[in-house]
């Protein structure tokens, strides 16, 4: 095998275990994953994470499910899930 940090290969470029510490990832060895995708510390694999939206704009002040102005309420505001995680291995942020 010639993969950097690889414990078993599959082919001479494609590993199936990595050595202790290392993350696979799409038959590579990497100390961590690369943006987009989450790490499963159990498997030590790199798997697609949650892709989540833009940030609504904040709601108006409300209590009581009355609106209340600037004091002493609640406002919310909300995101879409762009693409949900391979699996649900890994959640989506709330």
């Amino acid at each position: 095998c010639i993969i950097e940090n690889c414990d078993s290969c599959f082919s001479r470029d494609f590993c199936t275990k990595c050595k202790t510490g290392f993350y696979s990832h799409r038959g590579r060895c990497f100390r961590g994953c690369p943006p987009g995708f989450a790490a499963l510390e159990e498997l030590m694999e790199c798997v697609e994470g949650c892709e989540v939206g833009q940030w609504s704009e904040w709601g108006t002040c409300s209590r009581n499910n009355k609106t209340c102005g600037f004091k002493w309420g609640l406002e919310t505001r909300t995101r879409q899930i762009v693409k949900k995680p391979a699996k649900d291995t890994v959640p989506c942020p709330t």
